[in-house]
């Protein structure tokens, strides 16, 4: 008998029930975190400056809450991103949940 198992895709929604957190914005704002930058995190998860900020934009709309604060450079660059402590916080729970959902799965696994 061939062992099978679960697989689940976990997404946070807000109080209309719209899609608001998943794991590409965990991972977009992972690398915000990391390289305190939209444009280089965008880059190194190879997706578009566009892209990235209007998935934070739309995110942020949809929380009604701030993920990451902007900082624009001038002619010469030198813009910064920062991800609040919100940004932060709702990242760390959609991880541990995912964590604990996987764990909860793996047990189940038949």
């Amino acid at each position: 008998m061939v062992k099978v198992g679960f697989r689940v895709k976990l997404w946070m929604v807000n109080g209309e029930g719209e899609a608001v957190f998943g794991d590409g914005l965990a991972e977009l704002i992972e690398s915000v975190d990391k390289y305190h930058s939209i444009l280089e995190a965008a880059k190194h998860l190879n997706m578009s400056y566009r892209y990235a900020l209007h998935r934070i934009t739309l995110a942020e709309k949809r929380l009604g809450e701030t993920l990451i604060t902007r900082v624009r450079g001038g002619a010469k660059g030198g813009g910064s991103s920062e991800v609040t402590p919100y940004g932060r916080k709702l990242t760390e729970q959609y991880r541990k949940t995912q964590t604990e959902l996987r764990t909860f799965l793996e047990n189940r696994a038949y």
